[in-house]
């Protein structure tokens, strides 16, 4: 699990350009998290080709709890982060100065990186739509 710091954000578009990808921000504390990290761990056993990044806003002291989570819906495919610092404005701030916290967050970006935020538990309709747009499927 990596620390997610001012600059991460960057790095992590960087690395998957050219490339559709799903970023997921969650939290331990977020009930909605845990029903969307289970619906994308079935996913990902469906489509394990699909570039997912779940980035917690909990803090690097909660690792082993935040991998527990991971471990239990089978997301340890998806490359993982938490915030350096628990639930950080800065770093949210660097990521979407429109986002103000409210979890589940979550960005699709299709192969130009051209994204689509959405705030609340993502639906799998929605992701499935995606897919189809992107070829992912």
């Amino acid at each position: 699990m990596s620390i997610f710091q001012s600059g991460s954000y960057a790095n992590i578009l960087a690395r998957h350009q050219g490339s559709p990808l799903l970023l997921v921000f969650w939290s331990l504390e977020c009930t909605h998290c845990r029903d969307e990290l289970r619906m994308l761990g079935e996913l990902l056993v469906q489509q394990p080709e699909l570039s997912v990044v779940l980035i917690a806003t909990d803090s690097p002291q909660q690792r082993d709890a935040l991998a527990s989570v991971i471990s239990d819906n089978g997301l340890q495919a998806a490359e993982l982060w938490v915030f350096s610092e628990a639930d950080s404005p800065r770093l949210r701030y660097e990521v979407d100065s429109h986002w103000y916290g409210e979890l589940p967050r979550s960005y699709l970006f299709d192969a130009e990186h051209r994204r689509q935020a959405l705030s609340g538990a993502l639906k799998r309709a929605t992701l499935d739509e995606w897919l189809a747009v992107n070829n992912n499927h």
